[in-house]
This record gives C-alpha cells, structure tokens and sequence, in this order.
C-alpha cells in the first residue's frame, strides 16, 4: 500500500507541473500576442528618464517579456511627464539611482519569480500594485508587509523583510528594497493557489482571502494586468497616478 501511496503522489506531483508548465506557456502566449498587437518595446530601450531613454540599463538584455512589464510599470509609477521631465510617484524617489533604477529592479525580480513558479509575471505584477501600489514600506492593518503584502502568521511567517523593521529601514533605499524574498514568497503562495483553486480567479480570491472563488479583488486584479499589458505597448506619455 506504501508503494501505491507513493506512486500515487509522485503522480500527482507531475500532473501539477505540467499544469504549471502549460499554463506558463499560455500566460506567455498572450502576452507575446498583446504586444505583438501594439508597439513592442525595443530592449535598448527600456525606461524613460527626463524625455530620455535609458539604454544599455539592467533589462537591456532581458526577456522581451521583462522589458515589456518595466516599460508597463514605469508608466504606472509616473504621475505626469513631459519631453524633458516625468515625475514619480513619492515612495520611490529617494532610491539610489531614482525611480527607474526601482522599477527595473522590480521589473526583474518579478520575471524571475513569476518564472520559478510559472505565473504570468504581469499577473504577479498587478497583484504587487494593486496590494501596495509597488510600495515596498506599505504595511496592512494586520502587520502585511513588502510588494505583495505578505501575512506575518501566514506566507510572510520566515521571510526577513516581513520580520525586521531593522532590515525594513536598511533596505529602504536600495533599488530592490530586498524584495526577491517577498516576491518569492509570494509568487509561490499565488502559483499554489491556483493550482489548488483549479483556475485564476479562484486562486487570487485564496490569495486574498484563503479561501477558494471569484472575487472583487479578483477583479480589481485581473483589471489591472489588462492595464498594464496596454501601457507595455502603447506610446502614451502620460499616465495617472496608482489608484
């Protein structure tokens, strides 16, 4: 009977990675396909700085689908830009290096996440926005902490960033604000709840509640991928602030 219970879970164990593996393939597909649909974003140029672009930056030789979710999510932090000026948000203006330097780093930890657990990473990323607005000193009414808000008792339980207000505030300049360890915590609460819940919506409700369904949050969530997959192909130089 032991011999049948372990086959049955190395079984089982497979059929939820090739769950996951095709899901990512999907979640790839459409956003290749978006933004094949709309102006693709050249990797040499990723971010815009005062009028200009950077070149030659961190995502300069990253995925295509990376340096789309950067240009996304640089439109998203930006309060209003002209051709010699674009204002941020206030939570990421006194990182070394500036706002832009923050949203490549994020930009890149979240592809690298989103990979490891296959996830669409403008998914993760629209949950990263819409739980803190991608900023890494929000704090919720029971102690949530980082990016994607993890719990203290919950997901967030033996990650540091959640733990120390010590590390909290050594981190707070840095371009990354230490976030690899909450966007991989995250990612993988996220990946096994959609796996559990059986579909995308039903496992953002568990996210966000624990249990399995549809949900306004979900909603909210799902509507904010579709903005920033528009951002990561459109040529519109001025965005509203996060709501």
């Amino acid at each position: 009977m032991g011999a049948c219970h372990a086959v049955n879970d190395v079984t089982r164990a497979s059929a939820r990675q090739r769950r996951r593996r095709i899901r990512h393939s999907r979640w790839l597909g459409t956003v290749a396909s978006a933004l094949v649909m709309g102006a693709m974003v050249a990797p040499e140029a990723v971010i815009a700085q005062g009028g200009q672009l950077v070149q030659g930056g961190q995502l300069a030789a990253a995925d295509p689908a990376v340096v789309a979710l950067g240009r996304a999510l640089d439109r998203r932090m930006t309060v209003w830009a002209t051709d010699h000026r674009v204002v941020y948000v206030s939570h990421c203006r006194q990182t070394r290096g500036g706002c832009p330097e923050r949203v490549a780093s994020f930009a890149r930890l979240i592809g690298d996440a989103s990979e490891r657990h296959h996830l669409d990473p403008f998914l993760l990323a629209a949950v990263a926005v819409r739980e803190s607005g991608m900023d890494p000193t929000a704090h919720g009414s029971v102690g949530e902490r980082g990016i994607v808000q993890l719990h203290p008792r919950g997901s967030g339980a033996r990650v540091r960033y959640v733990r120390s207000e010590a590390y909290r505030r050594s981190c707070s300049r840095r371009p990354d604000a230490c976030q690899a360890e909450v966007l991989e915590a995250g990612a993988s609460l996220l990946s096994r709840s959609i796996d559990r819940c059986g579909g995308v919506r039903e496992g953002l409700g568990a996210y966000n509640r624990g249990v399995c369904g549809p949900t306004g949050y979900a909603d909210r969530v799902m509507s904010e991928r579709q903005r920033l997959l528009r951002l990561a192909k459109t040529d519109a130089r001025t965005v509203a602030d996060i709501d």
